[in-house]
């Protein structure tokens, strides 16, 4: 059966943990609980963006469940500004390096993986038969996707965007850069700024959680472990009514709401996380955040063929109840694939780093 072609304009999140991300001076300074619940956050948002996407390639398949469409509509306000914050706290030494070094430990590495990876999902969507949506297909797409990022590896783009603006932003005070950078988050959100790319427009709307994890390396870490058993309640219980009544009441372009819905979704998914990790410090998401660069790069792959194997071998509808379980079924094993895939994709040279002529070298 020939791939059927779809347009979504979801936030195709993702990601990473890249061989970029070491450890900045923000986490050896704040070294154990919060450098785990950091890890926590990550495996939780890796986690989110999977059950996404296996949620619209279930639906495509025939086997979705409007259920988990609504609730996946409610995370958005989570996901990416989540996945942005932390991957800002993990590189907020960033703006203070040498050009050099941005571009050898940020920019080069982000870039690599996004065209390789871009090359590689186009390849594998081209020649095969699977379930998709709105996948890249062909030399055109793949051009087109070079600026005008379409598919789940742009968040790979906006790590390298970002790290370039914060370099550049370096002598502007960081309170201005984040009312800056709320402004532009507000009104891309309402409509007033948007590129008509989705993915340009999702990086001026989560520019300001990058820099917010960025800047607030010293004081976020106290504010998210400060919370509370309460205040973690009071957060996740306000996040949930607003983002169901952004969605419910079609609220999506009314300035301001969707930045106050991520902020909410943020501080509370972080709390949780650390009150997640002080209660059990081996929680599978805290080794998940450690590991989540393989499966951001293979989960779409592993979810089009698990989508297209359970459409061929059950053609009719599925019971409510299974088409319920079936999304974090599906995240489970894609989840546990990309992990088990981690040491193969190792071994090749380039699958999981720039090679090192393509790094500069020095400081």
């Amino acid at each position: 059966m020939p791939p059927r072609r779809v347009t979504t304009t979801h936030d195709r999140g993702t990601a990473m943990t890249t061989t970029t991300d070491a450890v900045s001076g923000a986490g050896r300074a704040a070294q154990g609980p919060r450098v785990a619940w950091a890890d926590a956050a990550k495996g939780l948002a890796i986690a989110l963006v999977v059950l996404t996407h296996a949620t619209i390639f279930l639906g495509e398949a025939g086997h979705g469940s409007p259920l988990w469409r609504d609730l996946n509509k409610l995370l958005t306000g989570v996901r990416m500004p989540l996945f942005f914050t932390v991957s800002g706290l993990l590189a907020a030494s960033v703006a203070s390096r040498p050009w050099r070094e941005v571009l050898r430990r940020r920019v080069v590495p982000s870039a690599w993986l996004f065209v390789l990876w871009l090359l590689l999902t186009t390849a594998f969507f081209t020649a095969g038969v699977w379930v998709e949506a709105g996948q890249p297909a062909g030399p055109a797409e793949f051009a087109l996707a070079l600026v005008r990022p379409h598919t789940e590896l742009w968040y790979l783009y906006a790590l390298a965007v970002f790290a370039v603006v914060a370099r550049l932003l370096r002598p502007v005070p960081p309170p201005a850069q984040l009312a800056a950078a709320a402004v532009l988050s507000v009104t891309t959100s309402a409509g007033l700024t948007a590129t008509g790319s989705w993915a340009w427009d999702n990086m001026a709307a989560y520019l300001v959680f990058f820099l917010a994890g960025a800047h607030g390396r010293r004081v976020l870490p106290r504010v998210v472990e400060g919370v509370g058993v309460l205040g973690t309640a009071l957060l996740l219980v306000t996040f949930t009514l607003l983002a169901a009544a952004v969605s419910l009441l079609d609220l999506h372009l009314v300035p301001g709401l969707p930045l106050l819905r991520g902020a909410l979704g943020v501080l509370g998914a972080s709390a949780a996380c650390a009150l997640l990790v002080r209660r059990w410090p081996r929680t599978p998401l805290r080794a998940l955040g450690r590991a989540t660069l393989p499966v951001y790069l293979t989960h779409v792959l592993f979810i089009a063929l698990l989508t297209t194997a359970l459409e061929l071998l059950v053609p009719e509808t599925l019971p409510r109840a299974v088409r319920l379980l079936l999304p974090v079924a599906v995240t489970v094993l894609v989840v546990l694939a990309g992990v088990a895939v981690r040491r193969v994709l190792a071994r090749v040279p380039g699958l999981l780093a720039p090679p090192d002529a393509l790094v500069p070298s020095g400081r």
